[in-house]
């Protein structure tokens, strides 16, 4: 891996004494100091454990926190006449990467910020996981993200970079990307506290108009430490070469399928008899 992937940012690191605030999904994390979760926080505004003339306090946003768990602290804090008092910033909320780049439907399934570029070839976006992820929906073990949360994460990252600074305009949004190869290492747990995904973009090119391939490094980093790093070739097609390329191998399939369970079940048959 490239040393910028071993860099700390200061998104990653947050102030001594912040209070990180959590989805609720995430209610085992939250028993250590320093966390809660967005129905833990609203519960003490609500027992006046942030009284106004004491000062201001920040919120850190860790992951499984959505724009609506925002505005309802928000509104808890505004009926309280303490709007001052609680300070949350969700900027990184509201750069998430859009379904154009993403290739996703839905805004909770959408893993990113908007890339920022940080060098050449290189960028870098919030993780920004949201408690109704399509990725997050069905397992959940202990206090830490599931691996396939960093993997998800690496694919929309080089995604959005290939579809936001590499591909022509008339490409954008109208490309199928296919990978070639996708490897993961784990280092670390991630858990629900702020991370950043890094893309550093070591080669692309245009061996034709309908496509260019890719080959890139990417890590999950929080708190400064790596917790996944990927190596990842893939190429994007143009929409329709694409299908064209995915009917036919459809079709083999479908062919190479067939044959081989008629081929089958001869043998099938003498078993059943014997």
């Amino acid at each position: 891996m490239s040393s910028e992937m071993h860099e700390t940012t200061r998104r990653t690191e947050a102030e001594p004494g912040a209070l990180f605030l959590v989805g609720d999904v995430f209610a085992e994390f939250a028993e250590h100091e320093g966390v809660m979760t967005v129905s833990q926080l609203a519960r003490q505004i609500r027992k006046g454990a942030f009284p106004s003339g004491t000062g201001t306090s920040s919120v850190t946003l860790g992951q499984g926190v959505s724009q609506f768990d925002v505005q309802f602290v928000r509104d808890t804090l505004a009926r309280r006449g303490l709007t001052d008092v609680v300070v949350i910033d969700d900027q990184a909320l509201r750069d998430r990467a859009g379904r154009e780049i993403a290739h996703k439907h839905r805004a909770e399934n959408v893993l990113i910020s908007l890339p920022r570029p940080t060098g050449p070839g290189s960028f870098e976006s919030d993780l920004l996981v949201d408690s109704g992820n399509e990725v997050m929906s069905d397992h959940l073990t202990g206090q830490h993200m599931q691996g396939m949360v960093a993997m998800e994460a690496g694919r929309q990252m080089f995604i959005a970079v290939a579809e936001q600074h590499y591909l022509p305009p008339e490409a954008v949004g109208n490309s199928y990307f296919v990978i070639d190869t996708f490897a993961t290492r784990y280092r670390n747990f991630l858990f629900p506290l702020p991370a950043t995904v890094r893309c550093k973009v070591l080669s692309h090119h245009s061996p034709h108009r309908t496509r260019t391939t890719f080959s890139c490094e990417l890590a999950v980093l929080q708190g400064g430490s790596e917790t996944a790093v990927m190596e990842v070739r893939f190429t994007a097609f143009d929409t329709q070469v694409s299908h064209t390329k995915e009917t036919r191998a459809a079709e083999r399939s479908l062919r190479d399928t067939a044959a081989f369970l008629a081929a089958e079940e001869p043998a099938s048959a003498e078993v059943r008899s014997a």
